[in-house]
Parts: structure tokens; C-alpha cells; sequence
């Protein structure tokens, strides 16, 4: 039998539930797995009776709802600034040199999650960006995930990753417009090194360029994003750090005097 064929039969064409009408309940055992609607659930409380409504009417309903709207910023969130506490500012700027590099926001249905991909062959790395990340939301747990080519996703769920990390809309990031906060700009003029360490631990690395029997240490950074690059020679410029751009998509930092500086002052990748 139907659902067509018990129209107007039985309490669920009258808008009640398993919970409240007995009929409902004893098809609901015969249906077991089959119907959402039979044991009483609707659009808010299950996925497959969310996705139909979406389907017919185009519309995002029940859980899915407040994911969208944040994300397409239908609702106010709070400001990054009110998020953190003096303690975090050091580990958000370096995070948010982290999050530029190889970061990214990942819609769930009832929640965000923060992801940042990173090699493999680094584990004191991964190790620095999960204590990094759990020191912003040190309520939420932070998780890895092993991937394909020695890739480790770090990554923790939470709704104040919107507000920290307010860069997050549809497509990659070098394909959109990337802008800094004014008191994201602030926190970066305090503490430039921990903002150049973060893109440098995520997209840069220190290499050695071999040339007639001698050896000359440099650092780069690579990003596709115009924007991005930005912030990293705006960066070393607050510390006088000089740079070139061999390419649209590089920054070089070759001189020696600036490569000796940075190698006092940043960790290497380990």
C-alpha cells in the first residue's frame, strides 16, 4: 500500500506524527527505514526529508537552514575582535598566516569546520597548528585525518571559526577578492613575524640554491592569490625584510642579511 492510497486514512495526512497518533506508529513499524515522515521526523530533524523539500521547492530547510544563512551571511556574527582574549592574539595571527596558505572553511550541515592541509613529512608542524587551533576554541576538539600523497588534514568544527576567519565564500580563495579587517591589521602590525611564520609554514619553504661550489640559503612563499601575496610582502616590510618577485605568484627572500634574520627569528618547518 502507498502512501497515495492511505491519503486522508491515517493522522499523518492531518499533519500528525508517530508520537501522537497510533495509527502513524504502527505503520511507522512497517516502515522502518523507509519514510522519515513515518516515525514522526520532518525537514529540521532529518537529512533525506530536508534534501526532498529542497528538491520540490528549491529552498534549503530544517537543519540545513542555519548553515546557510550564516554562510551567506543572512545572520549577524560576532566579530573576531570580541573572540579573543591578549593570551590568543600570538597563535590567531600565526593561524591566520595558516588558514591563507592552505586553509579552508567547510560547510556541515549543523555546524562549520576549520581545515588546514599540510604535509606529512612535517609532524612537528602538524603538531604546532592542532596547538594552535586548539588554543582559539579550546572547547571544541581538534582531529586529523591522514589523505592521499602524505597530505594531514588538521581540522576542528565550530561557529566561531566564521567569525576569526570572516574571508570564507564560495570558490578558492585565488578566485576571489581577500581582504584584511581593520583589527585583523592591527594584530598583524604587532606581530608581523608570527603572521610571515604562519604563510611561510603553510605555502613557503627555506631552500638552498647551489651555484659554482657555493651555497646560498633563501626563503619563498607561493600563493595563486594577488591578494595573499600581498599581505606577505606587507608583512616583511614591517620588519625590513627585503624581497623580489620572480614570478606573479612568488616572493623571494635571498639576501643574506634577511635570511640570517629570519633564521634567528622563525622556527624551521620540522
Amino acid at each position: 500500500m502507498t502512501a497515495a492510497n492511505l491519503a486522508g486514512r491515517i493522522g499523518w495526512s492531518r499533519g500528525l506524527s508517530a508520537a501522537t497518533d497510533a495509527r502513524v506508529a504502527r505503520m511507522a513499524a512497517g516502515m522502518k527505514g523507509r519514510q522519515g515522515w513515518a516515525t514522526g521526523k520532518t525537514a529540521a530533524t532529518d537529512p533525506r526529508i530536508a534534501r526532498g523539500v529542497e528538491k520540490r521547492v528549491g529552498v534549503k530547510r530544517g537543519m540545513y537552514r542555519r548553515h546557510r544563512e550564516a554562510l551567506g551571511i543572512g545572520v549577524p556574527l560576532p566579530s573576531g575582535r570580541d573572540l579573543l582574549v591578549p593570551t590568543q592574539r600570538a597563535d590567531y595571527v600565526y593561524m591566520l598566516g595558516m588558514y591563507f596558505g592552505d586553509g579552508y572553511l567547510a560547510g556541515l550541515p549543523t555546524s562549520c569546520r576549520l581545515e588546514i592541509a599540510l604535509d606529512a613529512k612535517y609532524p612537528d608542524l602538524i603538531e604546532t597548528c592542532a596547538a594552535g587551533m586548539k588554543s582559539l576554541y579550546p572547547e571544541r576538539r581538534v582531529a586529523q585525518r591522514t589523505m592521499e600523497a602524505r597530505c594531514v588534514v588538521v581540522y576542528s568544527h565550530g561557529w566561531r571559526w566564521l567569525s576569526l576567519f570572516p574571508h570564507h565564500g564560495r570558490g578558492r580563495k585565488h578566485e576571489r577578492r581577500i581582504e584584511l579587517t581593520d583589527w585583523q591589521q592591527e594584530l598583524i602590525r604587532d606581530l608581523p613575524l608570527r603572521f610571515i611564520r604562519g604563510l611561510i609554514d603553510s605555502d613557503g619553504c627555506r631552500s638552498i640554491r647551489r651555484q659554482d661550489g657555493h651555497e646560498y640559503p633563501f626563503y619563498s612563499f607561493d600563493n595563486r592569490s594577488s591578494d595573499i601575496i600581498g599581505f606577505f610582502c606587507w608583512a616583511c616590510d614591517l620588519v625590513g625584510v627585503h624581497y623580489t618577485r620572480p614570478k606573479a605568484t612568488t616572493v623571494s627572500i635571498a639576501r643574506r642579511a634577511d635570511v640570517a634574520y629570519l633564521d634567528r627569528v622563525l622556527e624551521r618547518k620540522t
